[in-house]
């Protein structure tokens, strides 16, 4: 059995967290068995699933709370329960220690691209420009969730895998009944529904998809805004909504696990981010056959429908309101889940990818 340690668990339900998962229960577990960093305040995402499946879970002391502790008892871990694997998930260098005590201690690495750009944070970008020519790249396998992401991590150059983040195709296919019940639960009757699914973190640009479905809704009076996810700015999101004026036609169900029922309720998808690795929500909501309005700065790789439209965020939210109206207008759900089975997107195509790579490292 290969045994892997992973890096990049936090107690939020994002898309390393929710990646692992699906990956982990569906990857063939008498050959590979998972164990992960913990380095939460409480119990990370998927905490209760990932222990029935057999995973341990390292406490570990965050590297802002003291750098001394964190890089000896990472030396500990290594030293200690001697994993086969390092499988560091990032989504930026500023932080490389996990990845140079695992080589010291002669553990394979594998270091995963999960972003295509860097917060606002300055020493956050200085950080990762100085580790990327400190990081051994000969040294390590390298992943990214695509092309936009490898080149952000790894550099122009660099050789890589991309390894995209897998769907479930059979559970976010489109369902007709599932559509009528979750809009009669919701009373969605007439209602044009627009819908986001993400976190409620500044990269998700909410305030922009405020703006946008304010506008449209000085077009189609009779829109609602459905919010799934959880997150710091939930707080500032609902003050905005409130000033807005939008409290009785924006819904927030927070973080979900049934997100694949109630994107049938859905009529149009808008994703604003200001950056992405790669978007497995827009995969999501494609195979459920809905047309999508995303930013041009999420990276091309999740674009597979004709009806998955790129706009520019220096566009102004009345010309994103006019686009999601035209998506909108057309009413026939398109065979989503057809369409990403054929591009290689299922969840199983991309466990045997990376089933390969541990084998073969």
């Amino acid at each position: 059995m290969i045994k892997i340690l992973h890096y990049g668990l936090s107690s939020n339900r994002g898309g390393i967290e929710t990646y692992l998962y699906k990956v982990y229960s569906e990857i063939d577990r008498s050959k590979f068995h998972f164990d992960f960093i913990d380095m939460t305040a409480n119990k990370p995402c998927f905490f209760k699933e990932f222990s029935k499946m057999g995973s341990h879970f390292y406490k570990i002391t965050p590297r802002k709370e003291s750098i001394l502790k964190y890089q000896m008892e990472l030396n500990k871990l290594f030293k200690e329960n001697k994993p086969d694997i390092f499988h560091c998930h990032l989504n930026t260098l500023s932080d490389i220690t996990p990845v140079l005590i695992a080589l010291k201690h002669n553990c394979k690495v594998i270091v995963h691209s999960r972003s295509s750009q860097a917060p606002k944070s300055v020493i956050t970008k200085i950080l990762h420009s100085l580790n990327s020519l400190r990081i051994p790249k000969n040294k390590i396998t390298k992943i990214a969730v695509s092309k936009k992401a490898g080149i952000w991590l790894f550099g122009k150059n660099s050789d890589y895998h991309v390894i995209n983040n897998g769907i479930d195709i059979a559970k976010f296919s489109y369902n007709k009944d599932m559509r009528k019940k979750w809009r009669d639960k919701l009373k969605f009757q007439d209602d044009l529904v627009i819908g986001h699914v993400g976190g409620l973190v500044e990269v998700k640009n909410h305030e922009f998809l405020l703006k946008v479905f304010n506008e449209i809704l000085k077009l189609k009076h009779n829109a609602k805004l459905l919010l799934i996810g959880d997150g710091p700015l939930k707080n500032n999101l609902l003050e905005r909504i409130n000033e807005m004026g939008l409290a009785n036609k924006v819904i927030l169900l927070g973080s979900r696990e049934d997100v694949s029922d109630i994107l049938n309720a859905m009529d149009l998808f808008i994703f604003p981010s200001i950056y992405e690795g790669f978007g497995s929500a827009i995969l999501e909501a494609q195979t459920s056959g809905l047309p999508c309005l995303i930013s041009e700065s999420i990276p091309s790789d999740v674009v597979i429908a004709d009806d998955c439209i790129q706009k520019s965020l220096e566009e102004d939210a009345k010309e994103w309101a006019l686009k999601a109206i035209e998506l909108s207008n057309e009413k026939k759900r398109s065979k989503g889940q057809e369409i990403i089975e054929e591009q290689g997107y299922s969840v199983e195509t991309e466990i045997k990818k990376i089933e390969k790579i541990y084998t073969t490292i």
